[in-house]
């Protein structure tokens, strides 16, 4: 696990496969957490994806991370972040779904978010929204932890994904 860099390539090359299996059937992705961020920058970079739904997404890996291990490790988190970062095998700031969203329109992304997320602060789907270009929605939920919208109000979730899905494909 990559936290998105190697989940992307892999997703480009899902929708690669579904699309010359059915060429001319609309496709759309949808994804949690880094998955959510995962589809953002999959659909920025094939425009064949025709709409997205991110749920809890982050804007960026390195912000993510790093304040995670904040929160666990206090201060002592910046030699960690540093080391963690100089061993990986791909550069953490190139996963940043805040710089490509732009990118998805004119199709359509939804961004749904829980405000009490403890794990990946409400604020990136907000700040992401922001920087989406038209068609987009957001939709922020009061109850709801990290990826928690579906189980705060299943038919509700349901009816909106769905919806928001048949308009845009």
């Amino acid at each position: 696990m990559s936290l998105g860099y190697f989940e992307t390539l892999d997703a480009l090359a899902a929708v690669g496969y579904s699309l010359s299996m059915a060429p001319s059937v609309p496709l759309g992705l949808i994804g949690y957490s880094m998955g959510g961020a995962v589809a953002l920058m999959t659909a920025a970079r094939d425009e064949r994806v025709g709409a997205v739904v991110a749920d809890s997404p982050f804007a960026s890996e390195r912000r993510l991370v790093r304040s995670l291990l904040r929160k666990q490790l206090g201060p002592v988190h910046l030699p960690i972040t540093a080391l963690t970062e100089r061993l990986l095998p791909y550069d953490p700031g190139e996963v940043e779904p805040l710089r490509e969203v732009a990118k998805i329109a004119p199709r359509a992304c939804l961004f749904i978010h829980g405000l009490f997320d403890k794990t990946c602060d409400p604020e990136d789907s907000l700040r992401l929204y922001e920087a989406a270009g038209e068609p987009k929605e957001l939709w922020l939920l009061e109850e709801a932890g990290h990826c928690d919208a579906y189980f705060a109000n299943r038919r509700a979730y349901c009816e909106r994904v769905g919806s928001f899905f048949e308009e845009y494909l």
